[in-house]
């Protein structure tokens, strides 16, 4: 991988866990979702007179990957309303990469080396490891529900990332994929609780506005990484975003990590130099 491909999707990373972080806005998860996706349609919207429509052959992706995104969100919903966040997120995102190397190995006959195996491994159980149990507590609901939210993750990165590989056209699969993705989260969230949704809006405009515009980058950044690297290397790299939100909670939310976590600190970021000399 690049040097230049390697700090971008940091960069994204960081961009993911910023706007992730803006979800702890005063608001319920799907309310908050919904606004920050609003605002990314809306910024999509923006760009559309900058891109060209997609081609007939990039529309059966669009749909399966809105859907594939959907399930995403409602899975990552109930999965935070069965478990903490410092325990679903990691999983959540830390399993994922998994999936797609399993699927792009077993199903895709995508052929890695050892070292960007142990590249994907390594940083994906540092990540997942940075999830906290209760000793002496069997796994709860929320568990299974990250679990299968990482698969759905994995679904949506590996049809996002064939697409844009193999037909092109990475500006105008982004922009719509937003567009329409905030369209149906915004009907969504708005159907939930409509007064709540417009209170909320109103209250957190300009936080909806930061959550989009970091959700689109960090997400567009990752699509044109993986024209350039393997999607599973991208895709592991990605969820160093966990990192950044671990970081993010101890020093601006003043959350406390302890030592056990931050020793997969150190496994992710012993995963990213491999990840770098893959």
């Amino acid at each position: 991988m690049s040097i230049e491909v390697f700090f971008a999707v940091l960069l994204a990373a960081a961009l993911h866990a910023g706007w992730n972080a803006l979800v702890k806005i005063n608001a319920e998860p799907i309310i908050a979702m919904g606004l920050i996706m609003l605002c990314t349609s809306i910024v999509a919207l923006g760009f559309m007179p900058f891109v060209a429509l997609p081609q007939a052959q990039v529309w059966p992706f669009l749909f399966i990957t809105l859907i594939l995104h959907f399930g995403y969100k409602i899975f990552l919903v109930k999965a935070y309303t069965q478990g903490d966040f410092g325990q679903i997120y990691p999983i959540a995102r830390g399993s994922a990469p998994v999936w797609v190397l399993l699927v792009s190995v077993v199903f895709i006959g995508v052929e890695f080396t050892q070292l960007q195996i142990w590249a994907v491994l390594v940083v994906t159980g540092g990540i997942a490891t940075l999830s906290h149990f209760k000793r002496g507590k069997p796994l709860g609901v929320g568990f299974y529900y990250a679990l299968v939210t990482g698969l759905w993750i994995a679904g949506y990165t590996i049809v996002d990332g064939f697409a844009v590989i193999q037909l092109g056209q990475v500006h105008s699969y982004v922009v719509w994929l937003f567009f329409l993705d905030g369209i149906i989260a915004t009907i969504w969230a708005y159907n939930y609780k409509p007064k709540v949704f417009v209170v909320s809006l109103r209250r957190y405009w300009f936080v909806a506005v930061g959550g989009g515009v970091m959700s689109m980058a960090a997400y567009w950044i990752c699509l044109w990484a993986m024209t350039q690297a393997p999607v599973a290397i991208v895709a592991a790299l990605r969820e160093t975003s966990v990192l950044f939100g671990a970081l993010l909670s101890t020093y601006i939310f003043k959350e406390s990590l302890g030592p056990k976590r931050w020793v997969s600190v150190v496994f992710i970021c012993v995963g990213l130099v491999l990840v770098k000399l893959a």
